[in-house]
């Protein structure tokens, strides 16, 4: 809030105009002015992925509010001293009511459920469509070079190795490969700008996860190459001239 509304300058000793809210009634209330007297550090008032939203701290005697929220930090176990703050708090006030006891941890997990649901959503997508791309690569890949019989029957006539037709049909195999990879990267680096929002203090930029998956892809075109032209190099020249 800070850096929004002063840039550069010194806040404290300045002030700041916020309309009153009066509770019962649908209106604001008038201005009030509040000096500025500290700056905390930065809160995510919405979630643990909130970075934007402003925020600032009024006495209570001053701007009193129906709802009040009590933090107790203890080094037992947070969930056992449930009633021991209910008990006390009702020594205060037989009447006050603790409708929403939670802990640190359930709010961290409530405020990223929503996340998680679309994080885990998306990865499961993400499996289900690098599954159907090794698919497709291979059956791709593996036709393309089961149309090749002929070729290779071809160049085994005329004295070339198997080692040579293999190396010859994996390098032009993996040669599309490495295109369409290319290709994907790119796309991949552009669209994860719009996941940016359903990560957190996790960069869109994972050289990781991006190079296990080229190879992945790599290794299943290598294997589409390899499987179908392996049996062609074992057949017959003259049957692979044959071939149709």
């Amino acid at each position: 809030m800070a850096r929004r509304f002063f840039k550069s300058d010194n806040p404290i000793g300045k002030r700041i105009s916020v309309q009153e809210i009066v509770y019962g009634k649908p209106n604001l209330g008038p201005e009030i002015p509040w000096e500025v007297v500290g700056v905390i550090t930065d809160e995510k008032l919405n979630g643990l992925d909130d970075d934007r939203s402003p925020a600032m701290y009024v006495p209570y005697s001053q701007s009193p509010t129906p709802y009040v929220s009590l933090a107790v930090k203890s080094a037992a176990n947070p969930e056992a001293m449930q009633q021991a703050i209910l008990t006390a708090v009702q020594q205060i006030n037989p009447d006050q009511a603790l409708p929403n006891v939670r802990t640190m941890a359930r709010i961290e997990r409530e405020s990223t459920g929503s996340t998680r649901l679309r994080t885990t959503l998306m990865t499961g997508f993400a499996a289900i469509a690098m599954l159907l791309a090794a698919i497709g690569i291979y059956g791709v890949i593996s036709y393309s070079v089961a149309q090749r019989t002929h070729e290779m029957g071809l160049r085994a006539a005329l004295g070339a190795s198997a080692g040579a037709i293999l190396q010859l049909v994996i390098r032009g195999g993996m040669m599309r490969v490495v295109a369409g990879l290319a290709i994907g990267i790119c796309g991949a680096l552009a669209l994860t700008r719009t996941m940016k929002s359903l990560l957190f203090e996790v960069s869109t930029w994972d050289p990781w996860t991006l190079g296990a998956v080229a190879l992945g892809l790599m290794a299943v075109g290598v294997m589409a190459c390899y499987a179908p032209a392996r049996r062609a190099t074992k057949v017959d020249p003259m049957v692979a001239l044959r071939y149709d």
